[in-house]
């Protein structure tokens, strides 16, 4: 079985996270810092899933010795405070997951996480669901149709009319159950970025757009009609609670440096100014606005050959922390 510690100084939380998943794994428990390097020391350990705020050295101390340490051992992080805090660290010291603990998904999101650090099967929005949340690939169609109650409905999308068309009627279908008026700017800019942004020719050109470097301008085509292996797809659909938006495309060339470093560009704010960075770039707000709009966007990719974005918004309202979720295989 996988060996997965778990650092968290509060006894309810630590016990409650073990129970969900000493099923499947064998698990070790650490309250500090210093219990934990102990059972690194003692124990194969395979992945770390650590509090960040506890008392002593922190969690982030606990990542900077197991790179310094134990570099093959995969780490996770989990606060009760705003992820947003620590984006800059994570960027400067590749995390990729931070997941608050209190999610509108429930405790089982830290549970899904494991399984794909651990599985590297990293795709597939129905794992955050219940067995019975269905699946509909009616990609041959591009027209609308109805999702079910608990499910999703995948499209292929061929041109930008097409795009245009399906996102319009998905928003308006998405704001009737529920969702945000904003769920249409997550659409344009996910669905953008699969369009336009991620197909590039055998020289790692943009098949779609054109540069402009001197001004970092990008410059997207009119009335785009896809090649074949150009298409991408949209998923959409609903369960009891959640609005479920899913983008994939066929060329995993979205890099996870290049999220967290948007990301951070938009939410750390510089200390000359006092403002974000990101304020002044002229691309690359779409991810981290998606991000705000989303009570959960994540980023599952296989390099140079597929990206999944995930967009999960609670129907009742309810604002949380904003988790870090990028996987790479």
């Amino acid at each position: 079985m996988n060996k997965i510690l778990i650092v968290e100084d509060n006894h309810s939380i630590r016990e409650g996270i073990k129970d969900l998943i000493s099923l499947n794994y064998e698990v070790y428990d650490a309250e500090d810092y210093d219990q934990a390097i102990q059972i690194l020391k003692e124990h194969p350990i395979e992945l770390v899933i650590t509090d960040i705020r506890m008392p002593g050295k922190s969690g982030l101390d606990l990542v900077k010795y197991i790179q310094g340490n134990y570099p093959e051992i995969i780490y996770a992080l989990i606060t009760a405070y705003n992820i947003n805090d620590y984006i800059h660290f994570a960027k400067e010291h590749n995390v990729w997951n931070i997941i608050p603990k209190y999610s509108f998904l429930d405790i089982r999101v830290i549970e899904i996480m494991i399984h794909k650090l651990l599985t590297k099967n990293i795709f597939g929005v129905e794992k955050y669901f219940p067995e019975s949340f269905q699946v509909i690939d009616n990609q041959l169609n591009s027209g609308f149709q109805e999702p079910p109650k608990s499910g999703i409905v995948y499209k292929t999308i061929k041109s930008d009319k097409e795009r245009n068309i399906l996102t319009g009627k998905i928003a308006k279908y998405m704001i009737q159950q529920g969702a945000p008026n904003s769920i249409q700017q997550v659409l344009e800019e996910l669905t953008a970025n699969a369009m336009i942004r991620a197909p590039k020719d055998n020289d790692g050109r943009y098949k779609y757009q054109f540069e402009i470097p001197s001004n970092d301008l990008i410059v997207p085509l009119e009335n785009i009609d896809l090649q074949q292996e150009d298409y991408f797809t949209i998923g959409y659909g609903h369960d009891k609670n959640t609005i479920i938006l899913v983008i994939q495309d066929r060329f995993g060339s979205l890099k996870k440096e290049e999220i967290i470093m948007r990301l951070d560009r938009h939410i750390t704010n510089d200390s000359s100014t006092g403002f974000p960075p990101g304020l002044a770039d002229s691309h690359g707000r779409g991810l981290y606005i998606c991000r705000e709009i989303s009570d959960q966007l994540i980023f599952n990719i296989e390099k140079n050959k597929k990206t999944e974005i995930i967009s999960l918004i609670d129907k009742a309202g309810r604002s949380g922390f904003k988790s870090l979720s990028i996987y790479e295989v």
